[in-house]
């Protein structure tokens, strides 16, 4: 891409950390909002090269980018829209869902993350000593922390509907690897339970509200796992020595509408020691 400046170009899209511009060619640029945010850009640079090794589906990355000082990637311009507005505006599509969440989950757990990303134990642990963390949660999710398992596999630290589009003409495309991370790919599936069963939908009405859709966001938590379970070894016990876990260190995103659920699931599994011969921690998850 040659020299540009921001004046120049047109913003399509926007959040909390990047602006989306146009670019002609089937291409936008993904620009950071500030440069104290370019090891992030980096990491996501190296997370969709890895992921796409893998055979995950990703949008085309092009080229790493600086304009006026802001880092940013040069990707593909997807026409596609989100499974999560989808689902929500033809919940029908619900079994079609959970298959195309474990087929392309899977599918990136299939790759060696590379080891210029940060491990995901070590993410944990500065998430832990947040001070929005209370010190009795902090200390025994640490403790647990440390009897839990390290890998290589790339994992993707925020997968849910919401970050699988699906191009209008044909196939997806996994987006927002600013959080992936080198680890157990158990604790991704663990967070992506997190995530389905029980994380705050902005946009989707009061908590009150969402909280009626328990029950169908069970259902496709459980869909999910079945079909995940299908593509590759699933240790069900292992999942959910990880859920109190990062339920703990979720608190550090200071989301008010899911702090007490996940005080009180951290607080309620952390209080119990897990017994990987019985199935009962794991049906208790599901509460």
């Amino acid at each position: 891409m040659g020299e540009v400046r921001i004046s120049e170009l047109r913003r399509i899209g926007a959040g909390r950390e990047a602006e989306v511009f146009a670019l002609g060619e089937g291409r936008v640029l993904r620009l950071a909002r500030t440069a104290a945010f370019r090891q992030a850009v980096e990491r996501e640079r190296v997370a969709l090269l890895a992921a796409g090794r893998s055979g995950a589906p990703v949008p085309a990355l092009f080229e790493r980018v600086d304009v006026d000082g802001r880092p940013g990637l040069v990707l593909e311009r997807l026409d596609a829209h989100d499974l999560l507005h989808g689902l929500l505006r033809r919940p029908w599509e619900l079994a079609l869902v959970p298959w195309v969440l474990a087929r392309v989950h899977a599918s990136l757990h299939e790759g060696e993350a590379p080891t210029e990303l940060p491990d995901l134990r070590t993410e944990v642990v500065e998430r832990l000593r947040s001070e929005l963390v209370p010190s009795d949660v902090r200390h025994a999710a640490l403790r647990r922390l440390s009897e839990l398992p390290d890998d290589d596999r790339l994992c993707h630290g925020d997968f849910h509907p919401g970050n699988v589009l699906r191009r209008r003409s044909g196939g997806y495309a996994v987006i927002d690897w600013k959080a992936a991370s080198r680890g157990d790919p158990n604790a991704d599936i663990a967070r992506t339970r997190l995530l389905l069963v029980g994380a705050w939908i902005p946009g989707a009405g009061p908590r009150r509200l969402q909280l009626l859709l328990s029950p169908f966001r069970r259902v496709l938590y459980s869909a999910y796992l079945s079909a995940y379970g299908g593509r590759r070894d699933l240790d069900r016990s292992a999942i959910a020595a990880w859920m109190p876990v990062l339920a703990a260190a979720r608190l550090s995103y200071d989301i008010s509408e899911e702090r007490t659920w996940l005080l009180g699931l951290a607080r309620r599994l952390l209080g119990r020691q897990p017994d990987r011969r019985s199935p009962r921690l794991y049906k208790n998850l599901l509460s």
